[in-house]
């Protein structure tokens, strides 16, 4: 059986054999920047380009190339600046702007992000991208009405694209909308399992409306999926890779496999043409990162208590412990695993974990509830009472406090002390 996996090694090789011919060879440049930015090699993709542009200083592919590879690297400022000349370059081509528009939404630069994508818009007024990537800044812009109002634009060009409406579920959040959060995680779910954004959605509105049992699944979904699809945030690199569902490409391969020096095929394949109607969605999927919880630590702890109102305490345990990890010196979350190992069985694992977390923060009041249920579940009834009345004394109002002091009253007997703190976890006073 033959292989015809072409490495990236082969196809410089192949790139260095046409250029030794021609220096010069625009096509050959192009697709030599190509090859180091599909197999990631930013750096060496930047100076290809530099290269190109040396031969042709108008060309706006290049500056493309150059932009995606700095902002890959993280300097977003170069990314900007890249795209504006490619802009400049391609005053006409919406697609120019609404890549532009992602670098100076990832740079912060909102409003200019806003200019950008609505000069793509007005070009292209069914660019469903673009419409969705206006209603992401405009979220950060706490802009949600007109948000919202971009994404059902994307979504009525293009009603399969998962992250639109994961991208919509989080405006409807902002706007407490729980239930149409829900419905558009739920037709992004549709669409396709694997988006992770949506099951952080329908978690953050099940976890808003105290639905713990929902929202725990939900978090644990999202978890699930980021787990199976590690680099899931880069599906916008991902999917422009030039082996991936282009068969003109794939006979080009299989072309200069069978004899490298027919350099006519570089020609007569036009493969950087072909490229560049998908390429200028480089950085579209992007979304994904703009959207997500920018703080996968506050997406961890909200799984460890929604585990623990649903005494899935092994998971809670893990939960926190990742949360941990990204969030060392947080008192709640210190506090919180150390409750998960007292409920586990780990007595002393868990008071000195949530001696720890008091002595970060002095005032955490479910910090104190926590050692008191810890110090009952041990039959330790005094130090219990100490540990809530300190609990109320440093939040007078936390419901969640008189419903564990109601559930420990009942424990020990004590009727009517729980039916009142019942009704004071009720009314939280």
């Amino acid at each position: 059986m033959q292989n015809n996996t072409v490495s990236t090694d082969d196809l410089v090789k192949e790139n260095d054999l046409v250029l030794a011919q021609d220096p010069k060879n625009q096509t050959a440049l192009m697709y030599r920047a190509l090859i180091f930015y599909n197999a990631e090699k930013y750096s060496e993709a930047i100076n290809a380009s530099e290269i190109l542009l040396s031969v042709n200083s108008s060309c706006s592919f290049a500056w493309h190339i150059i932009g995606t590879s700095w902002g890959n690297l993280g300097d977003q400022a170069k990314a900007v600046e890249a795209f504006g000349k490619a802009v400049a370059l391609a005053p006409g081509d919406p697609n120019e702007y609404n890549v532009q528009g992602v670098a100076y939404s990832r740079s912060g630069k909102y409003p200019d992000a806003v200019n950008a994508f609505l000069k793509a818009t007005t070009m292209k007024p069914d660019y469903a991208t673009a419409w969705n990537n206006l209603g992401v800044t405009y979220r950060y812009m706490n802009e949600t009405e007109k948000g919202i109002e971009a994404i059902n634009k994307a979504v009525a060009v293009d009603p399969e694209q998962a992250s639109f409406f994961a991208n919509k579920g989080y405006l409807l959040l902002d706007k407490k909308d729980y239930n149409g959060a829900i419905i558009a995680a739920s037709a992004a779910k549709k669409i396709q399992m694997t988006n992770v954004p949506q099951w952080f959605v329908a978690g953050d509105a099940y976890f808003a409306q105290q639905d713990y049992k929902d929202a725990f699944y939900s978090y644990d979904g999202g978890f699930t999926t980021m787990q199976k699809n590690d680099l899931w945030y880069y599906q916008g690199i991902k999917n422009t890779r030039i082996t991936q569902n282009m068969e003109p490409v794939e006979a080009y391969y299989q072309s200069v496999a069978s004899n490298v020096r027919f350099t006519g095929e570089w020609d007569r394949v036009t493969v950087i043409e072909y490229k560049l109607k998908r390429y200028k969605d480089t950085l579209d999927v992007y979304d994904q990162v703009m959207t997500i919880n920018s703080d996968p630590g506050e997406a961890w702890r909200r799984k460890g208590y929604t585990a623990l109102k649903i005494e899935e305490y092994k998971s809670a345990q893990d939960a926190y412990t990742r949360a941990r990890e990204l969030l060392p010196d947080d008192s709640d979350v210190i506090a919180s695993l150390g409750y998960a190992d007292g409920k586990l069985g780990d007595y002393l694992t868990a008071m000195n974990l949530i001696d720890e977390g008091l002595k970060i923060n002095p005032n955490n009041g479910r910090a104190y509830m926590q050692k008191g249920e810890i110090h009952s579940m041990y039959g330790e009834k005094k130090e219990a009472a100490d540990a809530f009345s300190k609990a109320l004394e440093k939040d007078p109002h936390n419901s969640d406090i008189f419903n564990a002091l109601q559930g420990i009253q009942m424990s020990q007997g004590d009727y009517l002390g729980a039916a009142i703190n019942f009704f004071r976890g009720v009314i939280g006073f």
